[in-house]
């Protein structure tokens, strides 16, 4: 019975294919072409695939600069237009994948400074392109900021800040959506994790920061960040994550325990 109800469920579906083939343009020369053709079969497929796995957020590269200079002109950053021809010419081919991404390190200053700059200035530009609909926790800071009369740390590249040298260049995240399912953050990230590319990812792709519903599409860690809350008994125990109130549509910047493994939320790296 359950052998005969599964070839039943799958004859239902060849019918209403050959239905909505007819009803959406296709015709009976095509259809039996389509029959007596592989190459043509094969042809068809490989297009359907590619459609079905297409990235809906893809971007030009004349749409990624036009994001970028207006974010230059708005935070008073300071990249200069021959920074700007070089991003044009030396731009990579945009990756294949559902949740792929050909984005930018946008980094400024060294050290750590150059780390804290660096976040501000990404997360004030998330603000301007999300304004209203846009939250940061209050306790998620950079640099240092006092603590019970103490200059306290805040937030480091798991890398190291002295890593950190200021530099504009092309970068691919070849799935956003990389370990969602996992033990925790700490397992799956490394020094190859998003940090302040993530925040890039916020405000030049809007609309997937927007579509964030954790099922189809995730909202992401920037593993490559550690965020240091003394206010609630913590040393370095966070990591910053960009999410979305599904309910009142907000954007949040914020920081989570590392020990998270909600497949809501990725662990995407670089590459």
């Amino acid at each position: 019975m359950a052998l005969r109800c599964s070839v039943n469920v799958f004859i239902d579906q060849m019918v209403d294919f050959k239905n909505r083939f007819f009803r959406l343009g296709g015709t009976m020369a095509l259809f039996l072409n389509l029959l007596g053709d592989d190459e043509l079969m094969e042809h068809m497929i490989k297009s359907a695939e590619e459609k079905a796995n297409a990235n809906p957020f893809e971007q030009t590269v004349d749409e990624q600069i036009a994001a970028l200079r207006a974010q230059n002109e708005a935070g008073s950053w300071g990249i200069t237009e021959d920074v700007f021809v070089r991003l044009a010419q030396t731009a990579p081919a945009w990756p294949k994948g559902k949740d792929a991404y050909r984005s930018l390190r946008i980094r400024f200053g060294e050290g750590d400074e150059g780390v804290a700059l660096t976040f501000e200035r990404h997360a004030e530009a998330m603000k301007r392109v999300h304004d209203p609909k846009f939250w940061r926790w209050e306790l998620l800071h950079s640099g240092t900021v006092p603590y019970q009369g103490k200059s306290v740390e805040r937030l480091r590249l798991l890398n190291g800040n002295q890593s950190h040298k200021a530099v504009v260049e092309w970068v691919i995240i070849s799935d956003l959506s990389a370990n969602r399912t996992r033990k925790d953050i700490t397992s799956v990230r490394s020094v190859q994790s998003l940090a302040d590319e993530g925040l890039v990812l916020a405000w030049m792709f809007p609309k997937r920061a927007q579509a964030i519903d954790y099922d189809k599409w995730c909202a992401w860690y920037c593993g490559g960040y550690e965020s240091n809350v003394p206010e609630h008994g913590e040393e370095w125990q966070r990591v910053v994550v960009v999410g979305r109130d599904t309910v009142s549509g907000r954007v949040h910047l914020h920081a989570s325990w590392r020990s998270g493994d909600n497949s809501g939320y990725s662990v995407p790296p670089l590459g």
